[in-house]
């Protein structure tokens, strides 16, 4: 049974009047069910082309830049201080000095982690391209 919004949806649909051709520049009709068709002949006609050249298995790869201490310091520093602002200012709860201690040690320790992640990142993938370089 269809829901009352799915009854005025379909109520409304046929309160509109729709063309059933369409006039062209010279003053012919055409039915709109056959352009509707010549469009979707058009469209499977093109489908398999397109899947022609499409990589045979999954998407690019792209690649990870290196793991540097500069782009750890500026990452890890930017998510530090969002971290050290939000302790510090909207979190309530015990002295402020020892929310801002808790808070510089999440800073630091941020630092370090941004560079963890991206080494690992970068060391899939240079595994995954070793495995596909193997395999070919």
């Amino acid at each position: 049974m269809p829901s009352r919004k799915q009854r005025r949806r379909r109520e409304k649909s046929f309160r509109h009047e729709y063309e059933t051709v369409l006039l062209d520049e010279e003053g012919n009709e055409t039915p709109i069910a056959e352009l509707r068709e010549e469009r979707e002949k058009q469209k499977s006609d093109a489908k398999p082309a397109a899947k022609a050249k499409t990589p045979a298995k999954g998407r690019a790869l792209r690649e990870p830049p290196k793991p540097s201490w500069n782009r750890a310091v500026r990452r890890g520093g930017l998510m530090g201080a969002i971290i050290f602002v939000a302790f510090v200012f909207i979190l309530k709860g015990g002295s402020q000095t020892s929310r801002a201690a808790i808070a510089a040690v999440y800073a630091v320790a941020f630092i370090p982690l941004t560079y963890f992640v991206d080494r690992i990142a970068y060391r899939s993938y240079q595994k995954r391209l070793a495995r596909q370089n193997q395999k070919k």
